[in-house]
């Protein structure tokens, strides 16, 4: 397995984890302009997650009976 394939797959694993964390370093490296487009760009990457998905996925695990 090469480098490569290696990290799109731990990205892929993490989505959207992992590109959220690199987004907020990003933002807080740059300066200026370059500050404010990657904070947009951060938002939108927020704004993608389905967290109402999210919600019920856990919801639906925590069940006492999922696990019965």
């Amino acid at each position: 397995m090469t480098t490569c394939s290696l990290f799109w797959r731990t990205v892929r694993l993490t989505y959207p984890w992992l590109p959220l964390l690199i987004m907020g370093w990003r933002t807080l490296q740059a300066s200026g302009l370059n500050r404010d487009r990657a904070q947009v760009r951060f938002w939108v990457l927020l704004n993608r997650i389905d967290f109402a998905n999210l919600l019920a996925i856990v919801l639906e695990i925590i069940q006492p009976e999922y696990w019965a």
